[in-house]
């Protein structure tokens, strides 16, 4: 049985032990896989009274009026209800968030629960199928280490603790900055995104921390407020962290440090009230070894530290995503396609040096411009702009009479679409164009055993 804490690392188990967000987790059958430390003490209700319990059950034996899970897992989408947990009377908003495998079936329902006053903003009148919370449903989580990532993000959420996200170019750090605000107690207040390249050196401070009127040549008469003004209340999200140069590292610093700024011209300091996120696709570490980032900075940074593994590292997550992507495009282009076995097959052994926006934009590409409902192999190798391999001859050796050779080389294919595929009997059966029961009778009959990767 999977615990919430065994998805964590130690840093993370520090946050589910220091108090974060509220959590429990089912299972794709609504089956209570687990809560944390912070829902027991916010509903009163234990682990051990409800873990691997259905959640029709838990209704039923009046732990609470209603489960969202049921909901999620009814409508395949996020969702946000009140609930009165009815052993304390206590009410509590609770969103359940789904994350799914590759063929669409949702594996786990992630629910974030908020005491009542936490979501005043908001009027929560019977179901909302579009929440404030509404990051989770841009995101698709196959394999492990992602549903980790996803898992740690929302339990720190709910701290002011600085975040600190790293990975390559197009993981998705800005995804999941939204995620961490959505799931915060700041939701209702600015999510400001800043991209720290596109500030020039001389504007640092004016676009950081504003302005009088008349400090400078060309300012507004009225003066200007800055992002940290923007975002005052809710999350300042600071991308590409290790491009600000030397001056502005230390000017930050003290912002963070002191929560306080001065506008550019005035002597008067303002306190501001943000919560800070950060993402890098460099290593902090190694600039900080190098003497190219503040040493302090940096710690004051990475409270929390996040990384997003590139998705070459995760295969599993590919067709996924693409299958996500490309229900989203065809609605927003109104055009019906479908991804063929080959295409998914693609897809797959490509290295996407581009990650997730590299696969987003093929995606968008080949449904404006494949003028097939099917898209096939061919059509992803033309939008990658790579050859087209020839067929690969499978070799087998000939013993005996011709049927025992067939079933050689039926073998000998079928084992190694199985390892291709990581033991998934859906996109095995799919690339291979048969029906799963006929691939697993086939396994059975050739005694190949395989890895259930647990996701089918």
């Amino acid at each position: 049985m999977i615990r919430i804490k065994d998805l964590l690392n130690e840093e993370g188990k520090k946050v589910v032990s220091s108090g974060g967000a509220a959590i429990y987790l089912t299972d794709g059958s609504a089956l209570t896989v687990g809560v944390n430390q912070a829902y027991e003490k916010l509903t009163e209700i234990q682990e051990r009274e409800v873990i691997g319990r259905h959640m029709q059950a838990l209704e039923e034996d009046r732990f609470f009026d209603r489960s969202v899970s049921l909901l999620v897992l009814k409508n395949k989408a996020p969702m946000t209800i009140p609930q009165r947990i009815l052993r304390t009377s206590k009410k509590v908003v609770v969103t359940g968030s789904p994350i799914f495998n590759q063929a669409g079936d949702v594996i786990y329902v992630v629910t974030s629960v908020y005491p009542s006053e936490f979501c005043n903003d908001t009027h929560h009148h019977g179901e909302h199928p579009s929440p404030p919370f509404t990051a989770m449903d841009n995101m698709v989580a196959v394999s492990k280490v992602m549903q980790k990532v996803f898992l740690r993000a929302v339990q720190v959420a709910a701290m002011d603790a600085t975040v600190l996200i790293l990975g390559e170019s197009g993981v998705g750090k800005g995804v999941l900055s939204t995620v961490i605000h959505q799931f915060s107690p700041r939701r209702s207040k600015p999510f400001i995104k800043v991209n720290m390249t596109a500030i020039p050196e001389g504007l640092f401070e004016s676009e950081l921390f504003g302005y009088r009127g008349g400090s400078f040549t060309g300012a507004l008469k009225t003066g200007k407020p800055g992002f940290l003004q923007a975002a005052a209340g809710g999350t300042l999200f600071l991308d590409e962290i290790s491009e600000v140069s030397p001056t502005g590292q230390a000017k930050l610093l003290k912002v963070i440090e002191e929560k306080e700024i001065y506008r550019v011209g005035s002597t008067i300091p303002e306190q501001v009230d943000v919560r800070f996120v950060a993402a890098s696709n460099r290593s902090l570490k190694d600039l900080v070894l190098e003497g190219k980032f503040r040493e302090d900075l940096f710690y004051r940074l990475s409270v929390v530290p996040i990384h997003i593994p590139p998705l070459r590292e995760r295969p599993e997550d590919i067709y996924a995503l693409a299958n996500h992507f490309m229900k989203d495009l065809s609605i927003r282009y109104n055009v019906h396609k479908i991804l063929t076995p080959s295409a998914v097959q693609a897809l797959t052994d490509y290295h996407w040096p581009g990650n997730v926006r590299e696969l987003h934009n093929v995606m968008e590409r080949l449904v404006i411009l494949c003028d097939d409902i099917r898209i096939t192999r061919e059509h992803v190798f033309d939008e990658l702009g790579m050859v087209l391999p020839s067929a690969e001859k499978v070799p087998f050796v000939l013993e005996g009479d011709f049927r025992h050779a067939v079933d050689c080389f039926e073998k000998k294919i079928i084992s190694q679409v199985m390892e291709q595929y990581n033991g998934s009997l859906h996109l095995a059966s799919a690339a291979l164009g048969i029906h799963r029961t006929t691939l697993l009778r086939k396994l059975r009959r050739y005694k190949l055993g395989f890895k259930k990767n647990g996701l089918i």
